[in-house]
């Protein structure tokens, strides 16, 4: 693999460096969330459960792609990217709380599931992605990356979560 294909070892140590930063802050998050105010605890769980009753396939779709999105801007992306991660995880703990189980074990749970593969390697290339583009906005190169690799990234991703919305949806019985 020479540096100009898209899947370079540039780009692959990015994915690397990417799904350490996603998962470690959602994991990190989650104790958070897990030690929060009961009181907070139980309006996100609360939160969540009306906004999943309420949602649609295309709700889901477009939150999450245009989340996604704004992580592609370089280098704000980088933390904003982080923002989402750290609330998202946050959630989780606050529900893992008010359940009585695992932070640890409903985070992993997420995250095997058939939405949480599709959702997570989608932020996984989008902030890998972003990485990247950061780095080619040093070399001065963004023109070249975004020509070259970036429409790639944003199309799969856009995919990914366009069937992890479905699937979400069809699980929530929203379909």
């Amino acid at each position: 693999m020479d540096d100009n294909s898209y899947f370079s070892k540039k780009f692959m140590r990015a994915l690397l460096v990417s799904a350490t930063i996603i998962f470690s802050t959602l994991l990190l998050a989650s104790f958070q969330g897990f030690d929060a105010p009961p009181d907070v605890a139980n309006q996100i769980a609360t939160d969540i459960q009306h906004e999943a009753a309420t949602t649609t396939w295309l709700n889901i779709f477009l939150n999450n792609l245009l989340l996604t999105l704004v992580v592609f801007v370089p280098f704000f992306g980088i933390v904003f990217s982080l923002f989402v991660q750290f609330n998202t995880g946050y959630a989780i703990g606050a529900i893992a709380q008010t359940e009585g189980v695992s932070n640890v074990l409903i985070t992993l749970l997420l995250l095997t599931t058939p939405v949480g593969v599709l959702e997570y390697v989608s932020y996984i290339f989008a902030l890998a992605e972003s990485i990247i583009l950061a780095y080619s906005a040093y070399k001065r190169q963004l023109k070249h990356r975004l020509v070259n690799s970036t429409w790639k990234t944003i199309l799969l991703v856009a995919v990914l979560l366009l069937i992890g919305a479905v699937v979400e949806a069809a699980l929530l019985g929203r379909l």
